[in-house]
């Protein structure tokens, strides 16, 4: 990631950004990987996960749609990638997009390599991952976000 991808969204405050990629305004050329992380991260901050992800899902194909590209919507990619910055912000508690992607460098470096932590290759690349979310197959849904692990024997107080 270079200095260049973050300081050429500087031109545009948050709600702006927000507003021009929600009604395909947006310059094409601030939607690479860093503005992906940047609208997927200022949703997350606005609405709770599940109402963000649908938010951020339908505003990501009708972006594309307008692009001429709805081929690269990836719903499978984009779902899992908003639990993994939903869950990273839930411990992190980053001030703004800037400080997640400062903090969170293999989100931006290695996002491919992060996914295949949870998933095997052949199932990203499957019709049913890019249509619909598919959970992971290298491990837990609830490994993916985050979540404590249940164990196997509880004490009795």
């Amino acid at each position: 990631m270079t200095t260049d991808a973050i300081s050429r969204h500087n031109a545009l405050s948050d709600d702006e950004f927000l507003t021009q990629f929600e009604e395909c305004r947006l310059d094409p050329s601030l939607f690479n990987h860093v503005g992906h992380l940047r609208a997927a991260f200022l949703m997350l901050q606005r609405q709770p996960m599940l109402i963000a992800q649908k938010h951020y899902s339908m505003s990501l194909l009708r972006y594309a749609t307008h692009l001429n590209a709805p081929e690269k919507y990836h719903a499978t990619i984009t779902y899992a990638v908003l639990a993994i910055i939903a869950a990273r912000q839930g411990v992190q508690r980053c001030a703004d997009w800037r400080a997640f992607i400062r903090q969170n460098t293999d989100m931006v470096s290695n996002a491919k390599g992060l996914l295949a932590q949870y998933y095997q290759e052949e199932t990203l690349q499957s019709r049913e991952a890019r249509l619909q979310f598919v959970l992971p197959d290298k491990t837990t849904l609830a490994d993916m976000i985050g979540a404590p692990k249940k164990h196997s024997e509880t004490t009795v107080s």
